[in-house]
């Protein structure tokens, strides 16, 4: 409802500035009102919103397996390189070769694949927000880069594109659809999207220490929007029940060593 009114207050601002009206009707409506019959929407945990380790390490398990499987289909490779690096989906399918900087260690996120509905065809543009921006190339993205390029060579789908099949580039579609279906069994939360992997590796970013405008760089958002849907807790209830355990060990220490003051 707040997303409606906003939009049809701005389409009447516009339409004031180019002398088509004289006023703003939505001026006049009861906001809060028609808010009252809004049913709230449910939040869903981190744990619906992230990946826990435990379930990293079965999707690498089950893209491995894909991989025995199927040794010519690249996908499993796609959803691995977004668990490293927080790509979105368009820009995995938008990402080139020549988007790779070995010299100097580094991806150049700088592509992304768009839909244009009119006519139901695809293009590559910029990402999301028009910018481009760096990536770490670490020694395990290097390795799979590597990996993907072998097997594209194996088999004939090498093209300027990171992750071609026998049809040309894949998809981001596709490449949405495999992760769903590689996390729709037992063992996970609830099916995963490639934006949960997005969310997972900035919520680790975060807790690992690094600073929020290196995250935010990193992951192509800004601050705000870094910090409201994309910051989440991802410890484990062990790591939090180590925590809290040491915050009360010293509370019970020093309540036991101060029992020499003749209080019973």
């Amino acid at each position: 409802m707040k997303a409606l009114f906003g939009y049809l207050k701005g389409v009447f601002d516009k339409s004031i500035r180019d002398g088509l009206i004289e006023s703003n009707p939505c001026l006049k409506i009861d906001l809060p009102l028609y808010k009252r019959r809004c049913e709230q929407a449910i939040v869903k945990m981190p744990e619906e919103r992230t990946f826990s380790q435990s379930e990293k390490n079965r999707l690498i398990n089950s893209l491995n397996k894909k991989r025995k499987e199927r040794p010519d289909d690249v996908l499993p490779y796609a959803v691995e390189l977004a668990l490293y690096t927080g790509m979105r989906v368009g820009e995995l399918s938008g990402l080139m070769w020549n988007d790779i900087d070995e010299v100097n260690k580094r991806i150049i996120i700088r592509h992304s694949e768009k839909l244009n509905r009119l006519t139901n065809t695809f293009y590559i543009s910029t990402p999301k927000n028009g910018k481009t921006r760096i990536f770490p190339l670490t020694i395990e993205i290097a390795e799979l880069l590597k990996k993907i390029k072998n097997v594209e060579k194996k088999y004939g789908y090498l093209t300027e594109f990171v992750f071609s099949n026998v049809d040309g580039r894949i998809h981001a579609r596709v490449i949405s659809g495999y992760m769903k279906r590689r996390t729709s069994n037992e063992g996970f939360t609830n099916p995963k999207s490639i934006h949960t992997a997005r969310r997972t590796l900035n919520s680790e970013l975060l807790a690992s220490g690094a600073p929020r405008t290196m995250c935010c760089a990193m992951i192509g958002n800004t601050e705000r929007v870094n910090e409201e849907y994309y910051t989440y807790d991802v410890s484990s209830t062990s790591e939090k029940m180590e925590i809290v355990t040491r915050i009360n060990s010293r509370v019970t220490s020093n309540a036991n060593g101060n029992r020499n003051d003749g209080s019973p």
